[in-house]
């Protein structure tokens, strides 16, 4: 046995609803892995899932973020639906061809970032949202990455670790992050609602077999990757979202299953409303001095002492020009404000490529033996 489980055994305190003495500690390192792929200075042992739970170990951080299989749906679509995808140097360009037309998406490789970034959606007029409609009545979610789930909890145990397992994405964020991008989902919304609630409603239909099988499972938490931010969608998730997350809500609760969902930007408008509709846990809070709210005042925001605040570190604070000093100040602001409430400390979304991830093991040893 590698470890303990001290983090392990709080985690499901807190996901349970009982207090625990001992901090968790999570960060996701996924992109910050990817630059050290990027510059050829990888560990090779992180392409195994029990070397990349290694090295969490040994940065003192609780393994929870794991994204080879992270999602538990996918998408199978009718024989007449043919998705083709070319690469030349660093464009993607992928096309979905349908009897009714096709639609092209278009990504750009930014090696100053190690990212892609999305230069054409697939669905930008009247047209390809047609299109659109007929591929999503046309396809069908699987259940997957769900049979190895309980052997490879037993795996990630070793290693004071839960794997994280993701929902598809609620429709509006489904809608704004895989097919029309932000400007285009905000008229396309606006312009053809009832098309829309019609795409949606086939999407939510969709989704079912996939909770189905999850409530057969049975994990103690998963996770809505909606990826939101209070910029954008705060006007919009009352009518748009809520209803969503509230029908999956109940049927997970109901099987015992408890849910978090993905909070990475600003915070103001919809953690209340998160709050609100009733999840257990908020991830990947960023508050000031990058997000739009404090340390302290997240909990009075929320209006809730039950959700658990789940994040509440920068990730840009990993990265010049912050200092470690800069750092060990944040984290003795967030532990005084955050003290004796529902809480995991956690990167706030993600550490980046320049990141120190020495930063991380400072932070472990920061916290450990500090009462929560």
């Amino acid at each position: 046995m590698i470890s303990d489980m001290m983090m392990l055994t709080a985690f499901n305190k807190l996901l349970t609803g009982q207090s625990s003495d001992t901090i968790v500690w999570t960060a996701d390192m996924t992109y910050w892995m990817s630059g050290q792929y990027c510059n050829g200075t990888a560990d090779p042992a992180w392409n195994t899932e029990e070397g990349y739970l290694a090295f969490h170990h040994k940065m003192g951080v609780m393994p929870y973020y794991y994204y080879q299989k992270f999602w538990t749906g996918a998408a199978e679509y009718s024989f007449d639906i043919n998705i083709q995808t070319t690469k030349i140097d660093r464009e993607t360009r992928t096309k979905i061809i349908t009897p009714h037309g096709e639609i092209e998406e278009v990504s750009v490789y930014l090696p100053e970032s190690c990212s892609d970034g999305i230069v054409k959606h697939f669905v930008e007029n009247k047209k390809d949202l047609d299109i659109m409609r007929y591929i999503i009545g046309n396809r069908k979610l699987k259940p997957i990455h769900l049979d190895d789930h309980n052997e490879r909890r037993k795996l990630w145990e070793q290693y004071d670790g839960y794997p994280c397992l993701g929902l598809p994405r609620s429709p509006l964020a489904s809608f704004f992050y895989e097919w029309a991008g932000l400007e285009n989902g905000i008229y396309l919304l606006a312009d053809y609602e009832d098309e829309m609630q019609e795409i949606f409603t086939m999407m939510e239909e969709q989704e079912k077999h996939v909770i189905d099988a999850i409530c057969n499972l049975c994990p103690p938490l998963v996770h809505f990757p909606d990826n939101l931010s209070s910029e954008n969608i705060t006007g919009l998730y009352d009518k748009w979202m809520m209803p969503t997350h509230q029908r999956r809500l109940e049927r997970l609760h109901n099987a015992g299953i408890v849910a978090a969902v993905h909070l990475d930007g600003t915070i103001r408008g919809l953690l209340p409303k998160l709050s609100a509709a009733g999840f257990d846990a908020i991830e990947a809070l960023t508050p000031m001095p990058v997000g739009d709210v404090s340390v302290e005042d997240m909990r009075i925001i929320a209006g809730s002492e039950d959700v658990i605040l789940w994040g509440g570190i920068p990730g840009a604070m990993f990265a010049p020009p912050f200092t470690w000093k800069d750092m060990e100040k944040h984290i003795e602001q967030l532990l005084s404000a955050w003290q004796g409430t529902r809480f995991i400390i956690g990167v706030a979304d993600q550490v980046p490529p320049d990141g120190d991830i020495t930063f991380c093991k400072k932070i472990a040893d920061m916290l450990f033996n500090r009462p929560a």
